[in-house]
């Protein structure tokens, strides 16, 4: 652990944000491994820093409110299936809305949506 933040703070420093900052997060992607590569096992939870408090940074920093709720969903759909082993809940609400909204793509939903 002391590895993972000291390198954590190399990145931080070289990014220019902090991870969990609210004023200027550092996201990240976070990839299982092993010794040896395995094609198709290496699991990967992408924006790993997000939350309430960074969502609003991101919206802050790009403008764009619906990119950022997309993010994060994109976030907790990763976590839950990667890390909670959930059985996709998320991914059939979206599916759900999507067919609700005749929607072929998530990106044709709206931030209403």
């Amino acid at each position: 652990m002391e590895q993972v933040l000291a390198n954590l703070k190399k990145v931080e420093e070289a990014m220019g944000t902090k991870f969990g900052s609210p004023k200027t997060p550092l996201l990240l992607s976070v990839r299982s491994g092993s010794k040896f590569s395995m094609p198709g096992m290496m699991d990967t939870v992408l924006n790993l820093g997000l939350n309430d408090a960074t969502m609003k940074a991101l919206v802050e920093k790009t403008g764009n409110e619906r990119f950022a709720l997309d993010t994060y969903r994109r976030l907790i759909t990763m976590f839950g299936a990667t890390v909670m082993g959930s059985s996709g809940r998320i991914r059939k609400a979206l599916e759900a809305m999507k067919t609700a909204r005749g929607a072929r793509l998530d990106t044709d939903l709206t931030t209403e949506d």
